[in-house]
């Protein structure tokens, strides 16, 4: 009989701590693309300046790139038109006078960023909201994109670019290293059929700078000898060279622009990050070839791994 109380009280006690414990919220994976931005703001802000500068700020053209490509689609939708079929979406914004500047994760769905922008502050304190919203979003995408490829990347070459260029990046799978060298590494991805001429090059080379020119020169003309070496064409006497022609950006090291197939008709965008590490400049460039295709997805995933 003693026995017979105490099990009784441990299944009571076992139900008691349950019914205590809180439920854990079960969220669904989240839906629509990275760069996609579900915008619930009514038409007359929409039509108003709020909209000029969240198209100002979000829809502007990624720089290097041969079409024009925005770094964000807003997808406009009325206040009342916010429904269950949207909850769901990895990116949305709401935008009106009853809000307070915030956002939150994972409301609705799993690796969800939702924000909250006033839109009852004058035009100034509005555009720094939404350039703070901007930065915020374009650096986590940046930061999902780099995650994806460190839980599957090859460890191989990462091991080597570590060891012999002292960075870390996650080489996706995909590529094939084509030349392992003291002071310069080059990964490629080719897929020629009737759908897809798609075509995409990591380098990683280093040198140790002059006190002659400046650093950006010197940049340029060593990527553009290490290309004229290293990435031909098909036909003899055709190499890569960055395309002086075409505007350069450049930030922080970070270099946006155009490369071009000398003697052929090829070309395409590239990102080029560089970086002192001790007496040496290494630099990582990114460059690829999909005619008549967008780019934005792959210049993004250069600017994240390198």
């Amino acid at each position: 009989m003693k026995f017979k109380y105490i099990v009784t009280a441990t299944i009571l006690l076992m139900f008691s701590c349950n019914s205590e414990t809180p439920k854990k919220k079960i969220l669904s994976e989240n839906t629509g693309k990275q760069n996609e931005v579900i915008l619930v703001i009514d038409d007359s802000d929409w039509e108003g300046f709020a909209g000029v500068i969240l198209r100002e700020i979000f829809e502007f053209e990624i720089d290097g790139l041969p079409q024009p490509e925005q770094i964000f689609n807003l997808v406009q939708i009325n206040t009342s038109e916010f429904s269950r079929f949207f909850r769901t979406h990895k990116n949305i914004m709401f935008v009106g006078s009853d809000y307070k500047d915030s956002y939150t994760k994972n409301k609705w769905a799993k690796s969800q960023i939702v924000m909250y922008l006033n839109s009852n502050s004058n035009e100034r304190e509005f555009k720094k909201s939404c350039t703070k919203s901007f930065n915020f979003l374009n650096r986590k995408e940046l930061e999902n994109i780099k995650h994806s490829y460190k839980r599957a990347h090859n460890t191989e070459a990462r091991k080597h670019l570590k060891e012999s260029f002292g960075i870390d990046l996650f080489l996706p799978t995909e590529y094939s290293v084509s030349l392992k060298q003291e002071g310069l590494f080059v990964a490629d991805f080719h897929s020629f059929n009737e759908k897809q001429d798609l075509l995409k090059y990591i380098l990683v080379y280093e040198f140790s700078p002059n006190e002659i020119d400046s650093i950006q020169t010197q940049i340029i003309n060593f990527t553009d000898s290490i290309l004229k070496d290293n990435i031909k064409g098909s036909i003899d006497g055709t190499f890569v060279q960055l395309d002086r022609r075409m505007p350069l950006s450049e930030i922080d090291g970070t270099y946006k622009g155009m490369w071009t197939l000398k003697n052929g008709f090829m070309a395409g965008p590239f990102i080029m990050k560089s970086r002192y590490i001790g007496d040496r400049i290494i630099v990582s460039l990114g460059l690829v070839f999909y005619p008549n295709e967008k780019k934005r997805d792959y210049v993004r995933t250069f600017e994240a791994i390198l």
